[in-house]
């Protein structure tokens, strides 16, 4: 009980700091395209009654989704920034209490400092995306594979086959790991032998010198598997038969233009202002090479001081091929912070694992450790500061842009489209748009106006005959100019010519369709 009002204050005090760093981020003008788009939806879900369906079941990662719903009955707008502040709070208040409470006092201070301080969670915690579910459910993962080496319950598989479930929810591309962790489920039946030699030739003498041994461990090792791949499989299924009920299509989540925040590239060109040739690379290997060893330092640590535990390494050994798959699975992209952060994820979970062990004993001794502590803190913080200035990845330019207190990569036209709509648009006007590319500024004007965009009945008449549907056209820029010169087949962009734009700057542009003269104000 003691552990839970310990956790539940220092939880509560770290989660205040965040939130307060994340909204004087933006009071600065930092925003992200991720949780602009959780706030559109979240305002769609509780004040449309159309496609309600498919706002509540085919929004992605759907796990984010639902978590924001109790924070966006304080403000849509706020709740990603709150639910991110809150949740990881909580798990770095998780943390430094399970160090405490090994009598690690000062190791759990220097980690207090860690979370309060470290650019790469300082980002994560504040910025309102879904990576701090990427780094706490791949934690998680780790945290239950490693407690099976000093604790063989089948709790500990039933954990990790609820984490896997939840990353169908998250990232369904992490399902695949299940390939990889076949062998070590082998190992775990294996090492649960109480006569077995636990080493190399220990294992292969089991394997190669007892049959009843080694069909009772094909047995054992298919059951537990079963366990872990039942609940993720079944979920992950459940989840593309609903897309296929209601739409035809099993991957519609992921094909949809509306469904995720990244669906549609060519915002991030836009809202980031950046030349699509800058992300065209040929160099993924050295630069995924060099981000995972400067956030490899927790990693690298676990894995020197448990080099001498088989399964432990194994374990470990699952980040490495992890990464090169992903690597693998599309050499043309260079791997954002959600695949990366399982490095983190893996180190502190390995840590932790650690010092539960008959190890403990020697870390509580031998004061070199405090030492190796506040230098790992310091190396963390350093090599996780450059790996953010090494990274190409916009988004995480921009949170480093704000560490930094220099200017906001992202747009400001955003803000400024949205200000004029509150400002010169009367109230109850009907806007039309394609949602996918506007959300940014109707996250921010779904109660100034009405949106006929995809989530409205009208939206495919409206596109047709836009002044008999719509009072004004809010469009992208480059997106119109680049359909006007393809000559485009597309009758909508061919009639914007007719409309006259009363608001423009870098980005967008605002059309009139037609003379509104009353205000619902």
């Amino acid at each position: 009980m003691k552990k839970i009002y310990s956790v539940l204050l220092i939880g509560l005090l770290i989660s205040a700091y965040y939130i307060g760093m994340g909204f004087y981020q933006q009071s600065l003008g930092f925003t992200f395209l991720e949780p602009l788009f959780l706030s559109d939806r979240l305002q769609l879900l509780f004040t449309s009654d159309v496609k309600t369906l498919e706002l509540f079941y085919f929004t992605y990662p759907a796990l984010t989704q639902l978590l924001n719903i109790p924070a966006s009955l304080i403000n849509p707008l706020w709740a990603p920034l709150i639910t991110s502040g809150l949740i990881m709070g909580f798990f770095a208040a998780h943390i430094i209490v399970e160090l405490f409470q090994q009598r690690m006092k000062t190791v759990s201070v220097l980690v207090s400092i860690y979370f309060l301080t470290s650019p790469v969670i300082l980002s994560i915690a504040i910025s309102g995306t879904s990576l701090y579910l990427f780094l706490i459910l791949y934690y998680v993962f780790f945290n239950f594979l490693f407690r099976y080496t000093r604790d063989y319950t089948s709790y500990n598989f039933v954990m990790i086959s609820l984490s896997l479930t939840l990353f169908a929810l998250l990232d369904y591309t992490f399902l695949w790991i299940l390939i990889f962790i076949v062998p070590i489920i082998f190992l775990f039946s294996l090492f649960n032998f109480t006569d077995i030699q636990k080493s190399y030739i220990g294992i292969f003498k089991e394997l190669t010198q007892n049959r009843f041994s080694a069909r009772e461990l094909l047995n054992k090792s298919l059951s537990t598997l079963l366990v872990i791949l039942f609940t993720p499989l079944m979920g992950f299924g459940f989840f593309l038969i609903i897309n296929y009920w209601f739409t035809g299509d099993f991957m519609f989540f992921a094909d949809a233009k509306t469904t995720s925040w990244n669906n549609q590239p060519e915002l991030s060109f836009v809202f980031y202002q950046l030349d699509p040739d800058d992300l065209l690379i040929f160099d993924s290997w050295k630069y995924t090479i060099t981000s995972s060893f400067l956030l490899s330092a927790p990693f690298m640590l676990s894995f020197l001081v448990g080099r001498k535990k088989l399964l432990f390494q194994l374990i470990l050994f699952l980040v490495p091929v992890w990464i090169i798959y992903k690597l693998n699975s599309n050499p043309l992209q260079r791997l954002p912070l959600e695949d990366l952060t399982i490095i983190n994820a893996a180190g502190i979970a390995g840590f932790i694992h650690l010092l539960q062990t008959p190890m403990i004993q020697f870390f509580r001794s031998n004061r070199v450790v405090y030492l190796t502590s506040f230098a790992l803190l310091c190396l963390c913080l350093t090599s996780e500061y450059y790996y953010l200035e090494n990274s190409e990845n916009p988004r995480e330019q921009n949170m480093l842009s704000f560490l930094k207190q220099e200017a906001p990569l992202n747009t400001e036209d955003v803000t400024e489209t949205a200000q004029y709509i509150k400002e010169n648009i009367p109230q109850g006007s009907k806007i039309l748009t394609d949602n996918s590319l506007t959300y940014p500024v109707s996250a921010l004007t779904r109660k100034e106006v009405q949106y006929v965009d995809q989530f409205d009945n009208d939206f495919y008449m409206a596109l047709q005959v836009p002044v008999v549907h719509a009072d004004y056209i809010l469009i992208i820029n480059d997106i119109y100019i680049f359909e006007i010169e393809k000559g485009s087949r597309n009758t909508f962009y061919k009639d914007l010519k007719s409309f006259p734009v009363i608001y423009q700057n870098e980005v967008f542009s605002i059309l009139k369709t037609q003379d509104k003269t009353y205000d619902f104000r």
